[in-house]
């Protein structure tokens, strides 16, 4: 086991690169996992991290050092307590944090069974909120628009407490190409819209679209979405934040697909 006492290390200076910098995450095709958690859930996807460091604390917790274990024969770097906080993008860290490949995103099939799709979100904990909720409703694949925030950003794989290993990610996706080509049903969410979501059939092959805070699905997305349907709300309040909206919708249609 390495350790490392300065941050003129050219091996932390090069992991804090990483950390900081989305470009330098996008360019070497590698991922962030701050925290025991975010790697627990990367290894019981069948995951291999490049990189592992500790810091002195946390490697003394029996939780890490089990982690540390299971992601053997990953290169194992301890850091004094002040470097690993400064690395740290969490207020409290819990002392372990991981260099993983980004998971190569896959093909969504026309004929797909459960999809989100995210149209320009660009709050990181939206993103990230959407996601979580994607996987625990059971979707198979969550797409996002290029104007939507980094998925594999630090604050969007906190926020989604794992699920980037539990749902197929893909970004930079031309949303509206894809709804054209889907062969089930695609639902824009539109608060404007007459139709109530709990009037529709959602058990079939279906992909709830979300769109930006704002202004909402794009005119185009929404004209190529096979229907528009609103979320019904009391007249205390005008809508629901973005990821609000798009988890009572996924979990609407978890609920109806459970009654099959």
């Amino acid at each position: 086991m390495k350790s490392i006492n300065s941050r003129d290390n050219e091996q932390y200076k090069a992991v804090k690169r990483l950390v900081t910098n989305a470009s330098e995450r996008r360019k070497s095709g590698r991922s962030v996992l701050d925290g025991a958690h975010l790697l627990a859930a990367f290894l019981d996807s069948g995951g291999k991290p490049e990189e592992i460091y500790v810091s002195q604390a946390g490697l003394a917790r029996d939780e890490i050092a089990r982690l540390v274990q299971r992601s053997e024969p990953a290169p194992l770097t301890l850091l004094a307590d002040g470097l690993f906080e400064a690395l740290s993008t969490v207020e409290s860290p819990t002392g372990v944090i991981a260099v993983v490949p980004t998971p190569a995103a896959k093909p969504v099939p026309a004929d797909a069974g459960f999809v989100l799709l995210l149209e320009d979100i660009q709050d990181p904990g939206n993103v990230g909120t959407l996601l979580r909720s994607a996987a625990a409703a059971g979707a198979e694949h969550v797409m996002l628009s290029p104007g939507c925030a980094f998925a594999w950003s630090p604050k969007v794989l906190r926020s989604a407490m794992g699920a980037h290993f539990a749902v197929n990610v893909v970004e930079g996706a031309d949303l509206e190409a894809w709804v054209k080509a889907f062969r089930g049903t695609s639902i824009a969410l539109d608060g404007w819209s007459g139709q109530s979501l709990y009037d529709l059939d959602l058990r079939t092959s279906i992909a709830l679209a979300v769109g930006n805070e704002g202004s909402g699905l794009s005119p185009a997305l929404a004209a190529a979405a096979t229907v528009r349907a609103r979320i019904p709300m009391s007249q205390r309040t005008e809508s629901l934040n973005a990821a609000a909206a798009g988890t009572v919708a996924l979990f609407e249609a978890a609920r109806q697909r459970s009654l099959k």
